[in-house]
């Protein structure tokens, strides 16, 4: 076991970190004001950067078995309408475990906010093991009362699925008739000790993620999500990551593609480069009037690729340029997440069936088609 050392980021920029640091044990064995230059560690210690929560927000969204880029991307779409912010910059997302009823702890701040964290911590050449906010820090209570503490000018909460800090006063407003317990001193130490061994969440995640010297390239993503879609969604295949490492470069797939490929494309194409040929006939699909049957295949595997296990069954074209589909996939609200992606993308969407078929869902929907 190793030491832990909270440090502490202010709430006024002009005032130095502090820091709190515990034993192997986690309890508490030295306080104060962070020095600009950190000393050398008598033991091995892990670092874990405080962040005022009155800069986040923390929500619980029912996510369930998604793999990692599924769920970044279904949360996103999910919290879309309450995540923007003022100056009009795109949230940073981070993400908790998945909990056994499948909800995951979803936590959005601002990504300018999240790099002046790490600068902080760099100034004062510290290397974040985790970055947690103050009120995720706090252990969820096992009982129904939610526990808070004071940090700086704020009081911050933690509930069951509940998280936020805000002024006392707010704070009052939000919890109603909860009143919450006040931790202080030194059974608050003892509090953030237990939250310090198993952080809530770790906001270092998307852009911000520990370097592991692998990098993505632009083209290995064109190429995953082209493959995707040309191979129906296939649920070996869904997982981009290992997708990526293998290069994609296994002869079966490579065959399947161009197999897939002749179907979506004009009858007697000659096949040069399928993927680069493909997406040039979805981008000719334009899609405000539909897109026709291959702009509309396009969007649909596009969308079914934020879907986890989600595959197409068949695939019918009416004579009016409307598609039918039978999709299988794991729970009924990714039809809903189904049918958001593509009336976002411009493409008309109805549902006329659900049944369940071998332990998996299968909807029948029509794209195309003005409900």
């Amino acid at each position: 076991m190793r030491r832990t050392r909270l440090v502490f980021a202010p709430h006024d920029a002009q005032a130095p970190p502090t820091y709190l640091l515990l034993n192997e044990f986690g309890e508490p064995v030295g306080r104060g004001e962070q020095p600009v230059h950190a000393e050398v560690p008598a033991a091995p210690t892990g670092v874990v950067l405080v962040v005022p929560g009155v800069e986040v927000t923390a929500r619980w969204v029912n996510l369930p078995a998604r793999g990692e880029p599924q769920a970044r991307a279904a949360a996103a779409l999910l919290l879309e309408d309450a995540q923007a912010l003022d100056d009009g910059e795109a949230p940073h997302l981070a993400l908790g475990p998945l909990e056994a009823d499948g909800h995951r702890l979803v936590v959005t701040t601002s990504p300018s906010r999240m790099q002046a964290w790490l600068d902080l911590a760099k100034l004062y050449s510290l290397t974040p093991d985790a970055v947690v906010p103050d009120c995720l820090l706090l252990p969820e209570p096992e009982g129904e009362a939610p526990v808070a503490a004071r940090f700086g000018p704020t009081l911050a909460v933690r509930g069951r699925r509940l998280a936020f800090a805000s002024e006392p006063e707010t704070a009052s407003l939000v919890l109603g008739d909860r009143q919450p317990e006040l931790v202080e001193g030194e059974a608050l130490e003892k509090l953030l000790g237990r939250g310090a061994v198993e952080p809530a969440i770790d906001l270092r995640q998307g852009a911000f993620a520990p370097a592991d010297g692998s990098r993505v390239t632009a083209r290995d993503l064109r190429v995953a999500a082209i493959l995707a879609g040309l191979l129906v969604l296939s649920p070996a295949l869904l997982d981009a990551a290992e997708a990526v490492r293998l290069n994609l470069a296994a002869n079966g797939l490579q065959a399947q593609a161009r197999r897939e490929a002749a179907a979506v494309l004009p009858k007697g194409t000659a096949l040069n480069d399928p993927m680069a040929q493909v997406a040039a006939q979805a981008d000719r699909a334009e899609l405000a009037a539909g897109g026709g049957p291959a702009g509309l295949a396009a969007q649909l595997f596009r969308a079914l690729s934020e879907i986890d296990q989600a595959q197409v069954e068949s695939l019918i074209v009416s004579p009016d340029g409307a598609m039918r589909a039978q999709i299988s996939h794991v729970n009924y609200s990714d039809g809903d997440l189904l049918a958001q992606t593509l009336k976002r993308n411009g493409i008309a969407f109805r549902e006329e069936g659900v049944r369940e078929e071998g332990g998996r869902i299968v909807s029948d929907v029509i794209l195309g088609v003005r409900p």
